[in-house]
């Protein structure tokens, strides 16, 4: 078993203190079973406080669903004033749940490889993935979770004939996003087929859930007579939009290409509607709103 990941992967950091848009906030940071046992056999004063700020859901199962109470104002109890976080502060940064210690990255498993991302939730990560510049292109990458992770504990096995068709595509579809020998508009309209108007995407939006109000703002000012194609084929933006459409084939390759198409669509339809709001401060609250939620994903999907 490998891992492989985009060119621009390794070159990903978290900024920490410096990020204006933390991660440790508005979201529920689940804590995986094998760091709750680690947390409730510490020992010391900082281990009471974190015990003090778990709860345990009953699911059902043996141990439920832990994960930390935020606190009134949606922050995690562990993320201090000035950004930083004091678990790591106190215990360093192997005593951080998985989802803390691998965020904002994500997987595509498949069967005899690990394919490795960043997300574009991360206002880090937004400058590194729409402003790359050198071509779409994979390389290998450590397996995820280090040295933790023993290459000969992970099954692999040949992929079926299911699978090699979905990345097949998906590959040809990156290829296709990538060829500039047409204007980005036309790779949108060859690769999403029948797409979507303004109206409908903006139908769409209005069904799905919103972690923040300055999103539904910015969604909420949808022109549905305006044209999104317009903005794709802007010199002042044509790069980033061409990442942004890769990315989305990259991340969903069961979905399809017609799913990346509409989310880019979504993008730009809110950029139009938005000129004094940034892009990345766009795609930072439609990543976090709508991408990273697995519902609203699953929901998409299902109305195309």
């Amino acid at each position: 078993m490998r891992a492989a990941a985009p060119s621009y992967y390794p070159l990903f950091r978290c900024i920490a203190g410096a990020c204006r848009h933390t991660c440790c906030a508005n979201w529920e940071v689940d804590i995986d079973p094998e760091t709750y046992d680690k947390y409730m056999n510490m020992s010391g004063a900082f281990a009471e406080r974190i015990r003090s700020s778990i709860v345990v859901e009953d699911d059902g199962s043996s141990t439920g669903e832990a994960h930390f109470v935020l606190k009134p104002d949606g922050r995690c109890p562990m993320l201090r004033d000035d950004g930083l976080c004091d678990l790591i502060l106190a215990c360093g940064e192997e005593a951080l749940c998985r989802v803390c210690d691998e965020h904002p990255r994500f997987f595509n498993y498949r069967s005899d490889v690990i394919e490795c991302g960043i997300g574009l939730s991360c206002e880090a990560a937004i400058p590194l993935i729409l402003g790359w510049d050198k071509g779409f292109g994979m390389i290998d990458v450590p397996l995820p979770g280090g040295s933790d992770l023993d290459p000969d504990d992970v099954m692999e096995e040949e992929p079926d004939e299911l699978e090699t068709e979905v990345y097949e595509a998906r590959d040809n579809a990156i290829r296709t996003a990538s060829d500039r020998s047409a204007a980005l508009s036309e790779r949108v309209r060859m690769l999403g087929g029948s797409l979507w108007d303004s109206g409908r995407r903006l139908e769409v939006l209005k069904k799905l859930e919103s972690l923040s109000q300055e999103w539904v703002s910015i969604y909420s000012r949808i022109d549905v007579a305006a044209d999104p194609f317009t903005v794709l084929d802007d010199p002042q933006y044509s790069l980033q939009f061409e990442n942004m459409l890769v990315y989305f084939i990259f991340r969903y390759p069961w979905e399809g290409a017609r799913l990346a198409c509409e989310l880019l669509l979504m993008v730009a339809d809110c950029v139009i509607a938005n000129p004094s709001v940034d892009l990345f401060d766009i795609v930072r609250e439609f990543s976090s709103n709508v991408e990273y939620s697995d519902c609203n994903i699953d929901d998409i999907q299902s109305f195309l």
